[in-house]
């Protein structure tokens, strides 16, 4: 029986959750805050599913592990890498629980493909994982794949008119937490996590609609049978970052370009954005008619390169084969990150100012706080961060995305975008003290070891929370990170560009 469960919520908060726990849709979450402590949760900028899944893993930031978003531009080389499991320059807390010979069990954490050995069980998951050596031991996804487990949906949701979609992403869900519990029963480890991924997916494209609150209610429900399937367990509730309305599109390239900063090269390709042709719609159709492998088996590689990802434009690699380099000074990932070419600190100081004080049509703020990566981020891999990072102004979705876009428009395809609060809950027979203000994804990590009497490693930049009422933690050494790799996976991009969630 595990000592500790943590389920983690992908885009979830107490303002997202609070219509429906105030009409009664959520009774168990709603028994768990009555029982326990909850209190808000900030996670690393930018609040996105990579890195922030990884800074809980590890409880470091950013600047420490090497990963910053789904992708890292090298303005030097012109390239562009997508990171994997291996990317993040750190262990995870699950190794010194290893270490100390307790055992863990971790389905579906984002970048956790390919999966890492452990002592226990790891069931990979997130956008980029792929539906083959997916688990640790290797013979669990022949079990799992005989009970039907399905890392992804068949059909990804890429617009709230996809109601069958939805409803395949809801069963999913509530497969996924069927699947750990069973996996919880049959694998006994001493702390288990599972992350419910695809909640966030729902809720970018239809915000608070029926399948976001459907999916929410057979979560509430698997968090009940947790809660009495052991009762004497600690259980934690968290998440990565949270959700809000989208009220501003900030097409940050668009802006880069009419500003100077970047300069960009038109071609014939123009002319697939022209007419509505692109990736991710051609994508939904050939799910649709079951001829998605077949596809992308068959489309020359040229043409591939010459279609944008969707209506946002061209992204990823696509980009930056429009790029002049020779007339460009800076160039942005999507929320909130801009790269400036030569580390040039005079066009740091530029675009630091100019963010501050842009406004929308409606004369409202697009960012909350901009920061130089120095202000953002601390560690190792500090040099190898975006320049300038902005924290969105609640409501504004920024996208990285090189096309004919304005500088600003209004919501398209997502209905929400992710906000850095999220949030977090410990109950449980052991669990005592209070929560009184917000605490950071980074302390998860070293409260799951104190939860359990592990020590915590010197490295980690979270603390851990004093919930259980025993003395300070021991602290311990580091275990060194192994084999870091930060070459791009092509599987991972194939993944990401597949589903549409590239934001």
């Amino acid at each position: 029986m595990p000592d500790t469960i943590v389920v983690g919520l992908d885009g979830a908060n107490w303002a997202l959750l609070r219509p429906w726990l105030d009409e009664g849709r959520l009774p168990n979450v709603d028994a768990l805050r009555d029982d326990g402590v909850y209190s808000e949760m900030e996670s690393c900028l930018p609040p996105v599913t990579c890195p922030n899944w990884r800074c809980y893993t590890t409880g470091k930031n950013p600047g420490k592990l090497g990963v910053f978003w789904w992708e890292k531009i090298d303005t030097a080389n012109r390239t562009l890498t997508t990171p994997t499991s291996r990317s993040f320059d750190s262990a995870n807390y699950w190794d010194y629980l290893n270490e100390d010979g307790k055992t863990a069990g971790i389905v579906n954490v984002p970048m956790t493909y390919p999966p890492f050995e452990l002592d226990g069980f790891l069931v990979a998951g997130g956008p980029g994982s792929e539906q083959e050596e997916y688990t640790d031991p290797p013979e669990l996804s022949d079990d799992l794949d005989g009970r039907g487990y399905r890392l992804h949906p068949d059909v990804p949701v890429t617009a709230d008119s996809d109601s069958e979609a939805a409803d395949a992403v809801v069963d999913l869900i509530d497969d996924r937490l069927s699947t750990f519990r069973d996996l919880v029963d049959e694998r006994p480890v001493d702390v288990a996590h599972c992350t419910v991924f695809y909640i966030n997916v729902l809720q970018h494209f239809f915000w608070r609609g029926e399948p976001t609150r459907r999916a929410w209610e057979v979560i509430d429900d698997h968090l009940g049978e947790l809660r009495e399937a052991h009762p004497e367990a600690t259980l934690m509730l968290m998440s990565d970052h949270g959700c809000t309305e989208i009220d501003t599109v900030f097409n940050a390239n668009s802006w880069l370009e009419s500003m100077g900063y970047l300069s960009t090269e038109r071609s014939a390709s123009d002319l697939f954005g022209r007419v509505g042709l692109n990736k991710k719609r051609v994508s939904a159709l050939a799910h649709r008619f079951g001829v998605h492998d077949l596809v992308v088996r068959l489309a020359p590689e040229r043409l591939k390169s010459s279609v944008p990802e969707d209506e946002e434009g061209f992204k990823r690699e696509q980009k930056l084969d429009r790029v002049n380099w020779d007339e460009t000074s800076a160039i942005a990932s999507g929320q909130g990150l801009i790269y400036v070419v030569d580390d040039d600190e005079e066009t740091v100081e530029s675009l630091v100012s100019d963010l501050e004080n842009l406004r929308n049509r409606e004369g409202r703020p697009v960012a909350s706080e901009v920061l130089r990566r120095e202000e953002a981020y601390s560690g190792s891999h500090v040099d190898e961060a975006p320049n300038v990072v902005f924290d969105q102004r609640e409501g504004v979705h920024t996208s990285g995305a090189i096309g004919d876009n304005p500088v600003f428009d209004g919501p398209g395809t997502w209905a929400a975008e992710n906000v850095r609060t999220g949030l977090f809950l410990a109950s449980g027979p052991e669990v005592s003290g209070a929560l009184d203000e917000t605490i950071s994804i980074l302390d998860v990590a070293p409260t799951v070891l104190r939860s359990v009497g592990s020590a915590v490693p010197t490295d980690m930049d979270g603390r851990a929370l004093d919930l259980f009422g025993d003395d300070a933690p021991a602290e311990r050494d580091p275990i060194p990170a192994s084999a870091v790799d930060s070459a791009s996976d092509q599987a991972v991009q194939d993944r990401l560009e597949d589903l549409g969630y590239l934001e």
